[in-house]
């Protein structure tokens, strides 16, 4: 049994101290750590304060702290689920690390390329498991995608095009309020996880990023809602990428994905809403001669973020981690394309992802809103 404090209890943690963790037999929570004042913290829009979380998660809920120092200690815990907004990530992963725990973060992991590469360096010297919860890479048509890659089933990838459409409902006008002010909305806080599923699945490096992101006139978003970009890869292979928050024909929130190989082509998509059924899971091959098979994916195996949280425990408790597990060095080369993708579309012009991962101690991208932990 992994014993884990949770850090954050917004909206996002509440789900999955609700949702997820009951769900993982190998981890234990031991504690939670809650914001020092004001709300809940943790990914998503703002929750209540401590005393709200505790009520929600009843009388059996393992013992709140205020400091996570605290919370490593009284518990003696082996790791730490960081479920907070993006601008704490490097504090609190940093503190939890140097208490000799392992961790799993939120994405985005870090803000820049540059954060993300310290956090990986203390990680690795100390022997200690970082793991970014990419929790797109846990869905079998994903998985099944990068399979088809990975044994040439269709010879070479030429081409792969994304679309990402949705609109979103809100539950309140706070919540409304907290997305279309965040920073980076779309690419930093959803286009990450395809950005990532690019690099698995394609299992290539991305080399260049032209995007492009229009100021509508009638957006409410302070940063793009809708975007574009084209990904030039070591491989060869093109993509391009379109997404919108602010689109009514919705996909799945992997968005819709068409694959144009040698021999054939490959359309599938996942995630539907939130992970809590596969029924958003699909792919289908299209043969040389044009004719369609869709596969039968499999469904007895966990998936999205249980998923996940079951792949810690292991890496933990025995060092076993699958070729696709998001640790905190593979989700450098993330970070590094979200990086250039904003870069881009800043400045109007074609960027060199390899460069953003070779850039030490420049100050990247801003996703910062204020939130305060003690730690």
């Amino acid at each position: 049994m992994v014993r884990v404090v949770q850090v954050g209890l917004g909206d996002w943690g509440m789900n999955w101290a609700s949702s997820i963790t009951p769900k993982v037999q190998a981890i234990e929570i031991v504690g939670y750590v809650a914001r020092s004042r004001g709300g809940g913290g943790g990914g998503g829009a703002p929750g209540g304060g401590g005393g709200a979380p505790r009520a929600r998660l009843g009388d059996c809920a393992a013992p709140f702290f205020f400091s996570l120092r605290e919370a490593v200690e009284r518990t003696a815990a082996d790791g730490v689920l960081v479920l907070t907004p993006t601008e704490t990530h490097v504090e609190l992963v940093s503190r939890a690390l140097a208490l000799g725990c392992h961790v799993l973060v939120e994405k985005p992991f870090v803000p820049t390329v540059s954060e993300g590469r310290e956090l990986v360096r203390v990680a690795e010297a100390r022997g200690l498991v970082l793991m970014v919860n990419q929790n797109f890479r846990y869905f079998p048509a994903a998985q099944r995608a990068a399979d088809i890659v990975r044994g040439r089933e269709l010879g070479e990838v030429a081409a792969v095009s994304i679309a990402f459409r949705r609109i979103l409902s809100y539950e309140s006008d706070a919540k409304a309020h907290w997305h279309r002010t965040l920073r980076q909305p779309l690419i930093a806080d959803l286009a990450i996880h395809h950005f990532d599923l690019i690099r698995m699945v394609l299992g290539s490096e991305p080399v260049s990023v032209y995007c492009t992101a229009p100021r509508l006139s009638w957006s409410t978003f302070r940063d793009p809602g809708t975007a574009a970009a084209i990904l030039v890869f070591e491989s060869g292979a093109t993509v391009t990428w379109t997404g919108s928050w602010e689109a009514r024909a919705e996909t799945t929130f992997s968005g819709e994905w068409h694959m144009q190989y040698q021999h054939g082509d490959v359309i599938w998509a996942c995630r539907s809403d939130r992970d809590v059924t596969l029924d958003g899971d699909r792919l289908a091959v299209v043969d040389g001669l044009g004719a369609m098979r869709a596969e039968t994916l499999p469904r007895d195996q966990v998936f999205g973020r249980v998923a996940v949280l079951e792949a810690f425990a292991t890496a933990i408790s025995n060092g076993r981690q699958a070729w696709f597990f998001p640790s905190g060095r593979d989700n450098l080369g993330s970070i590094a394309l979200m990086e250039a993708a904003i870069r881009s579309y800043q400045t109007g012009r074609v960027v060199d992802v390899r460069a953003e991962l070779d850039r030490e101690g420049e100050k990247g991208v801003s996703l910062s809103n204020k939130h305060g932990y003690r730690v």
